[in-house]
């Protein structure tokens, strides 16, 4: 039996020779010195030769030791700041990813504003000149609430359209139908804000207008808010501060060796992913949500189309009100007829104002049709929606592998060398390295997520919750049959891009021809370019100044410059 096992028993001693070694010498202190001194100016606290090391309250091994009690608070610290740095670095593209899209998406959409605007504007001055400058107000408040309405603000679609239309009732009784306008009493005026409910001066277009912006706007007013949401949990994940038992398993893990005289110890390849799977452990539980959402915001910007497109909605919104103004005007003697009798109390001055005679309609409208120019849709920000999808689902597993991520920037052990098993020096191969952490190094443990880390759980599931809400199921809007047209002079149909005057609304296809109004002009679709911006991250956070917004000349909205 001695001859049999005498070659295996020279092979097992050749192979724990190098260990025997490794244990039995003495630490070279002399680079471990000149590395302290990089991380602390002065060698007081660096020892020039190996000493018991008693007093370390982690670095505590067999034999003698290169640091000393003050030496080993230093590493403790460092290791803190390494792991709050890899941390930055291991999200900093995601969270550059979303901050600069949720800047290109807020500023987008402020364009789409200014473009709606814009060609409302223009559409009153062409169309209905007889407005004037009547209806500056109303147009601008109107597009400022919409503004306001996808930054997150109180206001309700129905609320805006409701005040648009009374701030425009005045002009349009006293300058469209000739109803008289000049020196009025401010009861008159209330009176008159409120009298296109009772009357039906503008049919079902305001409905339409609801269901349209009811429709559109949250979606992207739910994009945002989720954009900025993810940037907020990004930020939290990159000030997580490593508590106590996590800063001593990374002193551990990294700084420890060089205690032993080890300038070069890579890690086992189970000792990094065990200790950041305890000091992450709150982080981690993050992952299913942050899948959730990945998930949400993708199936949103799929569903921001066709009737949830607010680029498409405002790029529309013109036709909407030249059809409503239009309805009155069709129905301009029961009006005037039905305002004088509902504020006929209204104590009220009122000068008869060059006003078109009546059963005169306005000068028809320019139907020049501009030269159509190239579109390429992913030019527009569906375009750019789906590039930002394509790109933020390549993070869709960022919480699930993030220990992962922190560990691939340690230095690996080649196969057949030595690597740090947390406590000593040891084979690669022998498959010892995770279990001697388990027994000897009390590395962080599971625990119930930090308070911080909790709230944004919550804040994930709130945002998810929204987000399957938004992407649910249409439904179809069916207006009170026909009493928008009670009273109606004319009914007839106009060429607005499909759009009709009718009031009767058919549950299919939601008002017949109103609904298919076609695409808006493709000139004036929006295009997103990818070098068009180079918002700064705060841009997203801006808030339009309302007197730039609601008060400005005609046709001049422009967006507030920072």
């Amino acid at each position: 039996m001695a001859g049999v096992g005498g070659p295996g028993a020279l092979l097992l001693c050749a192979l724990l020779l190098p260990f025997a070694q490794l244990s039995a010498q003495v630490p070279d202190c002399q680079e471990v010195r000149s590395s302290f001194q990089l991380l602390h100016p002065g060698m007081k606290w660096a020892p020039e030769s190996p000493v018991s090391g008693a007093d370390l309250q982690v670095c505590q091994y067999k034999g003698l030791s290169c640091c000393s009690r003050k030496m080993e608070e230093r590493y403790q610290a460092v290791a803190r700041q390494n792991m709050e740095s890899n941390l930055q670095a291991a999200s900093a593209q995601l969270k550059l990813l979303i901050m600069q899209n949720a800047a290109v998406f807020q500023e987008a959409f402020e364009m789409v504003l200014r473009h709606g605007h814009n060609s409302t504007q223009t559409m009153l001055r062409a169309e209905f000149p007889g407005l004037g400058g009547g209806t500056n107000t109303a147009v601008g408040q109107l597009f400022l609430d919409i503004s306001f309405y996808s930054m997150g603000s109180d206001v309700s679609v129905d609320d805006m359209v409701t005040a648009f239309f009374s701030r425009l009732f005045p002009a349009t009784y006293g300058r469209l139908l000739g109803g008289g306008t000049g020196t009025a009493t401010a009861v008159w005026v209330e009176c008159l804000r409120g009298a296109w409910v009772q009357t039906g001066a503008f049919g079902s277009y305001p409905k339409l207008m609801m269901t349209r912006l009811a429709r559109s706007l949250p979606a992207t007013r739910t994009f945002l808010q989720a954009l900025n949401l993810g940037i907020e949990v990004v930020n939290t994940t990159q000030h997580l501060r490593p508590g106590r038992d996590c800063a001593r398993a990374l002193l551990r893990l990294w700084l420890c060796p060089r205690c032993l005289g080890l300038s070069s110890a890579p890690p086992c390849p189970t000792l990094c992913p065990t200790l950041m799977q305890g000091c992450l452990g709150g982080a981690a539980q993050v992952q299913p949500h942050w899948q959730a959402y990945v998930e949400g915001l993708a199936a949103l910007a799929k569903a921001m189309r066709s009737e949830r497109d607010a680029e498409d909605a405002m790029l529309r919104l013109h036709a909407v009100v030249r059809l409503a103004l239009r309805h009155a005007l069709s129905s301009r003697s029961r009006l005037l007829a039905a305002v004088s009798a509902t504020c006929s109390r209204a104590t009220h001055r009122v000068s008869r104002s060059a006003s078109p005679p009546a059963g005169r309609s306005p000068p028809a409208p320019d139907r020049h049709v501009p030269q159509l120019v190239p579109f390429d849709p992913e030019e527009t920000l569906a375009g750019r929606r789906r590039e930002f999808i394509a790109s933020l689902q390549g993070f869709n597993t960022f919480y699930g592998s993030l220990g992962e991520t922190l560990c691939s920037k340690e230095t690996p052990a080649l196969n057949g060398s030595h690597c740090w098993n947390g406590q000593e020096m040891t084979a690669r191969l022998s498959g010892s390295g995770g279990k001697r952490v388990q027994q000897n190094s009390p590395e962080p443990k599971q625990k119930a997520p930090e308070p911080v880390i909790s709230q944004i759980i919550d804040k994930l599931k709130h945002i998810n919750q929204l987000l399957r809400q938004v992407t649910g199921p249409v439904r179809r809007w069916k207006p009170a049959g026909g009493d928008a047209e009670q009273g109606g002079e004319t009914r007839g149909r106009e060429d607005d891009g499909g759009m009709s005057e009718s009031g009767d609304c058919d549950d299919e296809d939601e008002c017949g021809d109103v609904s298919g109004m076609g695409p808006p002009p493709l000139q004036n679709r929006l295009r997103i370019f990818a070098g068009q911006y180079a918002p700064s991250p705060q841009t997203f956070l801006r808030r339009p100044q309302t007197s730039q917004l609601c008060c400005s000349s005609p046709g001049a909205w422009a967006l507030p410059r920072g």
